[in-house]
């Protein structure tokens, strides 16, 4: 009985540790400000060519569940984020036109051909595809392999 007790207590106490040293640190906010020579140099070389001139007014490392996030804000209010290996995750330009460079053309291409009228203000892209927002509030989003899976307004 008393073994039983014992192994009981130890199987808690190590659930306990867990959550403690690993689950609640990963649900804090970790967010700080860093320098922006503290990016990825893969963020840093797409910053100096896409946003050449512009000095970011805020740079923030962000650890959250296993994930490392870069993200920089201008005084525009444009904002750009970053994966842990310095690949941009999102470019969003607000009131503005994201630089087509950073948006793939057959996408440019369906806008101008479907909305001539509208420009992109914001693009993001993960592993499922692409979404882009246009300044008429409508978002676009692409499948991996540039085709139109969704519209929302």
């Amino acid at each position: 009985m008393k073994m039983r007790f014992d192994r009981t207590i130890a199987t808690v106490s190590i659930c306990v540790a867990f959550v403690l040293c690993i689950v609640l640190p990963a649900c804090a906010d970790n967010k700080r400000p860093i320098t922006a020579e503290q990016l990825p140099a893969k963020s840093q070389t797409f910053l100096k060519k896409h946003f050449k001139g512009k000095r970011a007014m805020l740079v923030t490392l962000e650890r959250e569940h296993l994930k490392t996030t870069y993200e920089v804000r201008y005084a525009d209010g444009t904002g750009v984020e970053f994966d842990k290996d310095g690949e941009w995750k999102e470019v969003d330009c607000r009131l503005d036109t994201v630089p087509v460079a950073i948006v793939p053309l057959p996408i440019l291409t369906f806008v101008k051909e479907h909305y001539s009228d509208s420009y992109i203000c914001k693009v993001e892209r993960d592993r499922k595809g692409y979404e882009v927002k246009l300044n008429n509030r409508l978002e676009l989003t692409f499948d991996p392999r540039f085709r139109l899976i969704e519209m929302d307004d």
